[in-house]
């Protein structure tokens, strides 16, 4: 059973839709790779690493990372699906009959297709949000905890050392040898440099205070492709970008203030499980990134649903592929 006609036109206003939260990692995750999508509950490892080499992501003869759930080492993973539903009742159409239309910014719009559009609005900003904190925890530490059953899923960590800033002499001479270092050992370029916030202040006020600079450097508020923005700040020829600030899914802080990290993209893949649909009453389980649908209306109150599903679990395929300096002493 694939999806309806309906749910493939709510999928498009959604997509259509724009961003209204903040997606850093759920961008950076998804950029330049196809998602790996299957229609059951869990996401077998084994298929996940077929995926890996022929997507070239990872070497033949390369050891898939050990995932572990609470402490115990899996093959594969089962994610809970972050679901929300906006309830709505006959009583919500604005005091229209079916086909009357409503003036909105001066455009003529059908009343049912409006409090549609409301209600896919909404999940557009419910259900990012909590991928989003997933994205985070799996992107900067390898691990995520399930909003619904406090599950620990925690892959092979990425390489981290640490460096007192009294040793980096000069920040751009220090980058330079990280980043040939880091190809040399991984044959694999430096996609992009993450700094936290202190670390990134700190190279902003060394370069300045260089005497040999005639402009100071400022950094960049960079707009992303859907509408969200960072910090960037380019100096000694390379393109540093600031780690905002960010929690995982239980609110705790994720402290990335002196991190310098180098990645290659490849490192984690977006991957989803299947999620139910129910058409004409019939239930099975799609491969599908998100899925919406309608509840029918309860009999006795009259209300339904408007409901948003997805099995977001990004994979950590190759962590060697990541490198994070820990600064001490700012």
């Amino acid at each position: 059973m694939a999806l309806n006609a309906q749910q493939i036109a709510w999928l498009g206003i959604y997509n259509d839709l724009p961003m209204t939260v903040t997606t850093f990692f759920l961008r950076r995750i998804a950029r330049g790779k196809i998602p790996y999508v299957v229609n059951t509950k869990s996401i077998d490892y084994e298929e996940v690493k077929k995926h890996a080499i022929k997507a070239k992501i990872l070497k033949r003869g390369e050891k898939f990372p050990t995932s572990r759930l609470n402490g115990s080492v899996i093959k594969g993973v089962t994610p809970e699906v972050i679901k929300d539903s906006i309830p709505f009742t006959p009583y919500d159409a604005l005091n229209r009959l079916p086909g009357q239309e409503v003036y909105i910014n001066g455009k003529k719009v059908d009343h049912k297709k409006y409090e549609e559009d409301k209600r896919i609005a909404s999940l557009k900003v419910s259900v990012p949000v909590v991928q989003e904190e997933i994205a985070a925890g799996v992107f900067l530490e390898g691990k995520y905890v399930s909003p619904d059953t406090g599950n620990e899923v925690t892959y092979t960590a990425y390489p981290s050392e640490s460096v007192a800033v009294t040793d980096i002499k000069e920040w751009g001479i220090w980058t330079t040898t990280k980043i040939n270092e880091f190809i040399t050992e991984n044959k694999v370029r430096v996609d992009e440099i993450l700094v936290g916030k202190d670390v990134f202040y700190k190279i902003l006020t060394d370069y300045n205070k260089s005497s040999d600079k005639v402009i100071t450097a400022t950094p960049k508020r960079v707009q992303t492709q859907d509408g969200d923005y960072e910090l960037h700040l380019d100096v000694f020829g390379f393109n540093y970008v600031m780690i905002p600030d960010t929690t995982d899914t239980q609110g705790n802080a994720i402290d990335t203030a002196n991190w310098f990290q180098l990645r290659n993209d490849a490192a984690v893949i977006p991957a989803f499980a299947g999620v139910v649909n129910v058409v004409n009453g019939q239930s099975t389980l799609e491969a599908a990134d998100l899925i919406i649908r309608e509840t029918p209306a309860d009999p006795e109150t009259g209300e339904a649903k408007t409901l948003a599903e997805s099995a977001y679990c990004p994979i950590v395929v190759n962590p060697n592929i990541v490198k994070t300096y820990k600064v001490t002493g700012l």
